[in-house]
């Protein structure tokens, strides 16, 4: 009796955890849906744009790339980081109160992201506002390191028998965009322009460095 009475709590908890792995999963895509539709707001039509002319308009659109590549380039990271949250979130077999609030402060700083895409679009030569683009790239970041260390550390939130290599190259791939983002502080310092060009520049080396650096870490096993 007492034996069925300890199987009973064992699967009351371990659904109790699946529950709440749902709803962290559910939490963050609802966030990071928002998140990404928030960032279209920059845009702003002409006060007058009903009496502008065909050559106004013209000029109106072409003022606007740059704005849409800033607008493109912040969709693509807070995607890449939609992309490792799901895939930390697919490890994962319970959580606790420490990981919760871990992954609430990571979404706190996820949704600063749309402020941050509408002062680079308002203020495009600012330094300052591009430092503030690229630190809160990097704390997204670094807080997605930080989750996935506490969840595997010990393996007290993923499975006891969850390989190393797989632990090791998640945790590589979360670092990507923040030690870049903290390189582009620099570049910022040493060019504004180029901080631009640093951003497109990441969007097609990503996946090659991505490569690499688990080649490197695997030569270093």
């Amino acid at each position: 009796m007492k034996g069925l009475i300890e199987q009973e709590q064992i699967i009351q908890t371990n659904k109790n955890y699946s529950e709440s792995i749902l709803s962290l999963a559910r939490l963050s895509d609802s966030i990071f849906a928002f998140a990404m539709a928030l960032m279209v707001i920059a845009f702003d039509l002409p006060e007058d744009a009903k009496g502008m002319t065909d050559s106004d308009i013209n000029v109106f659109l072409f003022s606007q790339l740059k704005p849409l590549g800033t607008y493109a380039i912040t969709f693509v990271l807070v995607a890449t980081y939609w992309i490792s949250h799901s895939r930390q979130l697919k490890y994962l077999k319970r959580t606790d109160e420490n990981h919760l609030w871990i992954s609430v402060g990571y979404l706190m700083v996820l949704f600063l992201v749309p402020l941050s895409n509408d002062l680079v679009i308002t203020f495009p030569d600012n330094l300052l506002v591009k430092v503030w683009f690229s630190l809160n790239i990097a704390v997204i970041g670094f807080v997605s390191w930080l989750s996935w260390s506490y969840a595997t550390s010990d393996r007290k939130l993923v499975d006891s028998d969850l390989d190393d290599e797989t632990i090791r190259s998640i945790k590589i791939k979360a670092l990507i965009e923040p030690i870049c983002a903290l390189i582009s502080i620099g570049v910022a310092y040493l060019n504004q322009e180029l901080w631009d060009y640093f951003w497109v520049v990441l969007f097609f080396a990503y996946s090659p460095l991505e490569k690499y650096l688990n080649k490197s870490d695997d030569l270093l096993r």
